[in-house]
Parts: structure tokens; C-alpha cells; sequence
């Protein structure tokens, strides 16, 4: 099963990251990516949750593609961390990273609090 990517209100939304790591394709979600860097899409979120088992293989996946997307100009964030993600981050002190939040609304609108300096 491979990554699932849609767009919601502007945002490109990126899951089932979950299952996707038990895919031997699973390498081909970086190219996913860069082909919607190439549509100019540069805004994203990383949801995640029912991710169990983090590991070396996940969170490289995780850094290869939030280092492309921002070395191409754009931004990802996490949004529904799972109990495993919400350690990774803690642990690995990753929260300068990611800006992570609890909702897929709350990253959304987080991108829209960013693109319009009037709204607080």
C-alpha cells in the first residue's frame, strides 16, 4: 500500500504512513513527493496516525522527504501524531523539526494563519 497524498483547502496532506512502511515500495514515497514539489505544491502535512513502530528505516524516510520538500522552498508539519510519533519526537528532540499538532484542522490552519498576516 502506498503513500496516500490529497489536497485539502490549498494544503497537501500526506498519510498511511502506518501501512506504508511495510510496503517494499515504500522508497518510492519521495518521489511521490517531488512529483507534487514539481506541480508547485509547497505546503504539507505529514499525518500519522496509526503509526505503531518507528525505527532507523521510518524516521529516515520521514527526514529524506521533509528535507526535500523544504530544500525545494516549501514546508511540512506533523499532524495526529500517534503515542509511537509523539515519542520519536520527544525522544530524538525533533520538536525544531516539525512544528507537530494534534489535529489535521489545527495544521491547515496553521498554514493559513501563515499565508495571511492578519488573522492572529
Amino acid at each position: 500500500m502506498s503513500l496516500n497524498i490529497r489536497v485539502e483547502r490549498g494544503v497537501t496532506v500526506l498519510s498511511n504512513f502506518g501501512r506504508l512502511m511495510n510496503d517494499p515500495k515504500h522508497f518510492d514515497a519521495a518521489a511521490d513527493v517531488a512529483d507534487r514539489l514539481d506541480l508547485g505544491e509547497r505546503e504539507f502535512v505529514m499525518e500519522m496516525n496509526g503509526v505503531h513502530e518507528t525505527g532507523a528505516s521510518f524516521l529516515g524516510l520521514l527526514m529524506t522527504i521533509s528535507r526535500e520538500i523544504r530544500r525545494r522552498g516549501g514546508d511540512v508539519v506533523l499532524a495526529r501524531p500517534s503515542p509511537a510519533i509523539r515519542r520519536l519526537v520527544l525522544d530524538m528532540q525533533l520538536d525544531d523539526f516539525w512544528d507537530v499538532f494534534d489535529t489535521l484542522d489545527d495544521a491547515i490552519e496553521f498554514y493559513r494563519r501563515h499565508d495571511d498576516p492578519t488573522v492572529d
